[in-house]
């Protein structure tokens, strides 16, 4: 990955960590508020994370094989949603939570499972008549 990458991805960190270090994230009341935005969150925060890894990765000098394109920012996603929850213990009000943990690497894989497809899909033979 290039440094602009590298530099994107620390800073997409710094925001998750910086989100989860406050004991009250949700505070604020949205018209639009359900059950389970949380889960969507980690969701969404998530798939983003995984995204700029991907991108990155992509858009490399160096082209990656498929799996490592495709697994890699999966990963990273999963690990650093484990320190993130490993950190929260340390927060208070806040615990581990396995679910954010499996919403965490289910947003990175649904993303990884988009940009894999439109990267590596085949293209359509042209019909001719």
């Amino acid at each position: 990955m290039s440094k602009k990458y590298i530099v994107a991805t620390a800073l997409y960190c710094a925001l998750i960590w910086g989100l989860s270090s406050t004991s009250k994230p949700s505070e604020i009341e949205l018209p639009f508020m359900f059950e389970g935005m949380d889960k969507a969150g980690h969701l969404i925060l998530y798939a983003g994370l995984a995204a700029v890894v991907s991108v990155g990765i992509h858009r490399a000098e160096k082209p990656a094989t498929p799996w490592f394109q495709c697994f890699v920012p999966i990963l990273f996603a999963a690990f650093y949603g484990v320190t993130d929850e490993i950190h929260q213990i340390f927060v208070p009000m806040r615990q581990f939570d396995l679910a954010d943990l499996m919403a965490d690497t289910a947003g990175a894989a649904l993303i990884q499972c988009y940009l894999c497809y439109r990267w590596w899909q085949r293209p359509e033979k042209e019909v001719t008549n």
